[in-house]
């Protein structure tokens, strides 16, 4: 028992020897630090909280505390690091190779018992390295919601969630937890132009039952209301304030809609750009505008619809239109912009028949009207089979469609018809869509 105690103590010795015989890892000061593979975040954000300062001794723990700092902020997928002897050999160089979180998304405040300039203030001050676009990281969420809880005294509840409540618009909500109330009424106060039933008549079907948010409400007035003021001149009209209380009879809230109406504008010059030059004869008289007209500008807004309906139906299948607005307040006048994206025209390939027999499968070429090489109007091929079956020429006709199949290289589309039973009745004589000939037995 002795001897083996001895040579315990022999061996702890000899460890201890050892560890003291061991050199310390060589320490050497950072002299550059580069950032690669950042897109939305500066260098200086990102290398502010990985804390690596130039000038001072590092070693590969201190890289490590800089690469935990960073990803704990919710803002990176991931982060690497490389450092080697800097040329001169004195020192160290470094390199941060980050990749950030892909979706961003702005943030808003709602049903919290204090002002958004008081919350993005409290944010702002605790953040380092993100600003009024955020990710929806969990690492971000903790932190905002933890913020503005100590910053309501701990009184309230917070959660955070990416909602949708304008179309393609997504928002990081910051609210109390628990679902929103419905809209159970809508009132408007200020208005002297348009009666209140008719603006309650145009916001009501639309709002009554949604989930209330502030976002939501000025979408609804939007493409509601405001249609109703543009057409009477009023473009200048606003919603500066909403009022909501809980409903007194019904379930949800009452809201109150404050009204400013503005002055009545009449319309100046209306300019269309972007048209393809073959078709601005089609366009020149579509929105009969008229200089000094009260500026009805959903009258203008209808007009660039019924340009790109032509010009889609012309073979130019991505055509889109913008409208903007200038408003002159010296004269209150407005003058419209419609900018059109016509995109490259169309033109029909080939038509391809399924179903037919050889005799009946020519008869029904003959009357397609839509020829290799014309302009390519997208509702024919549907229409073309809608006039088929109107017309009662096939009997047994089961199941028609057409496929329509675009190649983006040569600006062509090639139509397939399908013929589900069909059957041409006898001795019909009856004249086809596209008035060339029928089919006679």
């Amino acid at each position: 028992m002795r001897f083996l105690a001895g040579l315990v103590a022999i061996g702890t010795l000899f460890a201890q020897q050892k560890k003291h015989a061991e050199p310390a890892p060589a320490v050497f000061p950072l002299e550059a630090l580069r950032v690669e593979g950042n897109k939305k975040l500066t260098v200086e954000k990102i290398l502010a909280v990985a804390g690596l300062k130039i000038g001072e001794p590092v070693i590969r723990t201190d890289f490590d505390d800089a690469r935990k700092r960073l990803m704990e902020t919710g803002a990176f997928q991931s982060v690497a690091y490389e450092f080697k002897p800097s040329m001169d050999q004195k020192g160290v160089d470094g390199l941060l190779r980050v990749v950030e979180v892909e979706y961003w998304f702005p943030y808003r405040f709602e049903d919290l018992p204090a002002t958004d300039e008081a919350l993005r203030a409290v944010l702002r001050k605790q953040e380092l390295i993100l600003d009024d676009r955020i990710p929806a990281t969990k690492e971000v969420i903790t932190r905002y919601t933890a913020a503005i809880e100590e910053f309501l005294g701990g009184k309230v509840e917070v959660t955070g969630k990416v909602m949708s409540d304008v179309p393609d618009q997504p928002t990081i909500v910051f609210r109390p937890p628990g679902a929103r109330p419905n809209i159970a009424e809508v009132h408007f106060e200020g208005n002297e132009v348009l009666p209140t039933a008719a603006l309650v008549n145009s916001l009501a079907p639309v709002a009554i039952g949604v989930p209330y948010s502030e976002a939501t409400m000025q979408e609804l007035l939007d493409a509601s209301t405001r249609s109703l003021y543009e057409g009477r001149g009023r473009v200048g009209v606003s919603f500066p304030k909403v009022l909501v209380e809980k409903a007194s009879k019904v379930d949800g809230v009452s809201v109150t809609i404050t009204v400013k109406e503005g002055p009545s504008y009449n319309l100046g010059s209306v300019k269309v750009t972007g048209v393809p030059p073959d078709e601005l004869d089609g366009i020149r008289n579509i929105g009969k505008w008229r200089a000094g007209d009260i500026a009805d500008l959903e009258n203008v807004r209808t007009g660039a619809i019924k340009i790109t309906d032509r010009l889609r139906n012309n073979g130019y299948l991505h055509a889109t239109a913008k409208t903007d607005k200038a408003i002159h307040e010296n004269d209150h006048t407005v003058d419209a912009l419609i900018t059109v994206t016509a995109g490259p025209q169309y033109h029909m390939g080939k038509l391809t028949i399924d179903g037919l027999d050889l005799l009946t499968e020519p008869q029904i070429r003959k009357v397609w009207s839509m020829k290799t090489g014309d302009p390519f109007r997208p509702d024919y091929p549907d229409q073309f089979l809608k006039d088929l079956r109107a017309q009662g020429v096939f009997e047994n006709l089961g199941e028609t469609r057409a496929e329509k199949t675009n190649d983006e290289k040569t600006h062509t589309v090639d139509v397939k018809l399908f013929f589900g039973v069909a059957k041409p009745k006898e001795k019909t004589g009856v004249k086809l869509p596209g008035g060339r000939g029928g089919i006679h037995q």
